[in-house]
């Protein structure tokens, strides 16, 4: 029988492994843009944006790309006056077109002037040198040069930290696997940090809007149950094999401990 509910009490790190979190990641999007919707003052509302990039996948990102070894095609290979190198390989570098979904509150009293952004932090996010990086950086410093408030939910431990809060700030905190960073734009020097380690829930994050307006809190950890509800990865996960990527030597016994139970 597969499980309905995660047996981890906050973030499941086997939901981060590459072939998953795509799919975890859109649902989690979707479900806080909901939870966020129910919430709401009458003057707002949570739209679903995508942004559009094109990359060249490797392996840590998408775990399908092909590598081919074998003889070049017909035609193809080196002249008959070169030598041909020893034990070659012929890889194959696919553009994939890669679309991210976004939250953003807009106001429908100022011309649905966006007061919100929430990011949830994706592979191609964190992933040094990418275009997905590239991309969301650029987005992260137009919002934070402008009047809108900015909430990353980074619930990924490989990669990049890219999150708008230098981690040094961050030292005292430590140890910590995940993070969510909330900025509002009435104090932009300011950043609410939410660091958040494996044996913990995960927090209900409350979500700034216009000043004077309250916060309507969102829990994210309720969001996450219904990703892994949803997304039956209780069937889909192999808990007798190590995370990706793996906990560190004292969390990886706690994590073995819950799975037994």
């Amino acid at each position: 029988m597969s499980r309905t509910r995660s047996p981890f009490p906050g973030m499941d790190p086997y939901l981060e492994h590459p072939s998953l979190w795509p799919g975890v990641h859109d649902r989690l999007v979707t479900y806080f843009a909901d939870a966020l919707a129910r919430q709401l003052p009458a003057r707002y509302y949570a739209d679903l944006r995508q942004r559009l990039f094109v990359e060249t996948p490797d392996e840590w990102i998408y775990p399908d790309v092909s590598v081919t070894t074998g003889k070049t095609s017909r035609g193809r290979g080196p002249s008959k006056g070169c030598a041909e190198a020893s034990g070659a390989v012929l890889v194959e570098l696919r553009q994939v077109e890669v679309r991210e979904p976004f939250i953003e509150i807009r106001d429908a009293a100022t011309r649905h002037k966006v007061v919100t952004v929430v990011e949830v932090l994706s592979s191609t996010n964190k992933a040094g040198g990418s275009n997905g990086q590239r991309e969301y950086v650029s987005k992260q410093r137009e919002v934070l040069a402008s009047t809108a408030n900015l909430v990353e939910i980074d619930l990924l431990r490989a990669g990049d930290h890219v999150a708008a809060v230098p981690l040094a700030l961050l030292r005292r905190h430590r140890p910590f696997h995940y993070l969510v960073v909330v900025r509002r734009a009435e104090r932009p020097e300011q950043r609410e940090v939410y660091p958040i380690r494996c044996p913990s829930s995960l927090p209900a994050v409350r979500v700034p809007l216009l000043p004077g307006d309250a916060e309507p809190p969102v829990d994210l950890q309720a969001c996450l149950e219904r990703v892994y509800k949803m997304g039956a990865y209780g069937g889909r996960i192999d808990y007798q094999r190590s995370p990706e990527p793996p906990l560190p030597a004292e969390d990886a016994a706690w994590a073995r401990g819950l799975i037994g139970e």
